[in-house]
């Protein structure tokens, strides 16, 4: 496992300027389908702006014509081309990271970004050889809302639990997912919508698998479908828990 390096993996970065709006940026992202862009000064690459940093800000004081200059992330860990996918997992979980810089050599030029979906998606083959299931990784204590609770409400629980998603219960069965994405391309510029429910812009119905499934296949399944996490139900269409890329690279880890 882990023997592949980064630098197979990176991808070059979407890039803005530091003028370009929040509102650009988010349509920027939802066309592209990636969580960050690379934010030039001149030709220089002085900072990065993520769903997240957006997502955080969406309900207290962003505005769609602010310019993502003022959102800038400069903090990104980073690593070489020639650094092993291991290395790469442990330093993501370390600093909490949902994406490192790729340099071409160590204080090199910038080579591109590897996301934690990159990783996932290079060890799909190596789960195949382990007898792993989603109950094994996933995360019980999932962020969860009821349907008539509001935008407002889930952005600040999204914002305090530092989650990317609330997933919408009724019945204790999971009805859709409300995320990142959901909010800067549904509410980024509409503020009436933050007294709105949630169940009016979660993305439904959510995709579910069950806690049996192996995680080699469940990794495919994310690959194919595109996204970044998924419910895990019992046998009876019940929420047990969520599994995301976090999960998985964290449980890969320990494989290592």
């Amino acid at each position: 496992m882990f023997k592949r390096t980064v630098g197979e993996l990176a991808k070059r970065p979407v890039l803005v300027t530091t003028g370009t709006s929040v509102a650009e940026a988010a349509a920027a992202m939802a066309n592209h389908g990636v969580h960050i862009l690379a934010v030039l000064a001149g030709r220089r690459i002085v900072g990065f702006v993520t769903e997240r940093d957006m997502c955080h800000h969406l309900d207290v004081d962003l505005e769609p014509g602010m310019p993502v200059g003022e959102l800038l992330d400069r903090s990104m860990p980073v690593v070489t081309r020639a650094t092993q996918v291991g290395a790469a997992v442990k330093l993501m979980l370390e600093k909490h990271a949902r994406h490192l810089l790729v340099l071409e050599s160590p204080g090199g030029n910038l080579s591109g970004l590897v996301t934690d979906k990159e990783l996932v998606d290079a060890l799909a083959v190596d789960f195949m050889v382990e007898n792993v299931i989603c109950q094994d990784l996933m995360r019980p204590d999932t962020v969860v809302a009821a349907p008539d609770e509001s935008v407002r409400i889930g952005l600040a629980r999204m914002r305090d639990r530092d989650v990317g998603s609330l997933l919408i219960l009724d019945g204790g069965r999971p009805t859709g997912m409300f995320t990142e994405r959901d909010a800067i391309t549904k509410i980024l510029g509409r503020p009436e919508r933050l007294t709105e429910p949630l169940s009016r812009h979660m993305t439904s119905p959510v995709l579910c698998v069950p806690a049996g499934a192996m995680v080699y296949k469940v990794v495919l399944y994310m690959r194919q479908k595109g996204v970044r996490r998924l419910a895990v139900v019992d046998d009876c269409g019940n929420l047990a828990g969520i599994l995301t890329q976090r999960h998985i690279l964290a449980y890969a880890r320990r494989l290592d």
